[in-house]
């Protein structure tokens, strides 16, 4: 049985062409990591994976390497860290040491989308955005599943992110790194006009 929130999700978001998600050795990586990670976002791994929507966000998938060019779920930059330029939140009395910041994706407008590790149940961790218009961080007291089936169905609000054109997108699509590789090599660019 699919769980509820990845259900709600995957009714919203479809893979584009060829499989998607990834297997992971999560008590290696959890151990690398020194943290567990929660549970919505391991199914969305699990069923999704390392990839973008609609080209216009990119999820990330956590591996265990020290290579800082290896695009992967991370804490946020040491430049980024130590910048006060970065240390602005939407929200007063809502603040968080930017240490506390894991980032699990990314969009084409150079938003940061993470979590803020808050406390040893990952499943509490709250959803976090570095929204590059406002150049400030707001919190959403939700998980990744639950921020992106929102986003998708057009229930927040407000755009959480910079660009709106995901928001209550009708049927969006979820392209794997690996399959948008496959089909760059036989020069198709399948979030191109051409």
């Amino acid at each position: 049985m699919t769980p509820p929130r990845i259900a709600e999700l995957s009714a919203l978001l479809t893979s584009f062409e060829g499989d998607a998600g990834d297997s992971i050795d999560w008590a290696a990586i959890e151990s690398a990591y020194g943290t567990s990670f929660p549970t919505d976002y391991k199914e969305f791994v699990q069923r999704f994976g390392y990839g973008t929507i609609e080209g216009s966000i990119s999820t990330l998938i956590p591996i265990a390497t020290t290579n800082s060019m290896v695009r992967r779920v991370a804490p946020l930059p040491d430049l980024v860290r130590t910048d006060s330029a970065f240390n602005r939140w939407a929200e007063r009395g809502r603040t968080f040491s930017l240490d506390r910041i894991l980032v699990w994706g990314e969009t084409d407008s150079a938003d940061v989308l993470g979590w803020v590790v808050t406390g040893v149940d990952p499943n509490s961790w709250p959803v976090v955005v570095w929204v590059r218009g406002d150049a400030a961080w707001v919190v959403h007291e939700c998980g990744m599943v639950e921020f992106l089936t929102k986003l998708l169905s057009g229930t927040f609000p407000e755009c959480p992110i910079s660009d709106a054109s995901l928001m209550g997108i009708a049927h969006a699509r979820f392209l794997h790194d690996r399959e948008e590789e496959r089909l760059a090599e036989e020069g198709i660019y399948p979030w191109t006009e051409e």
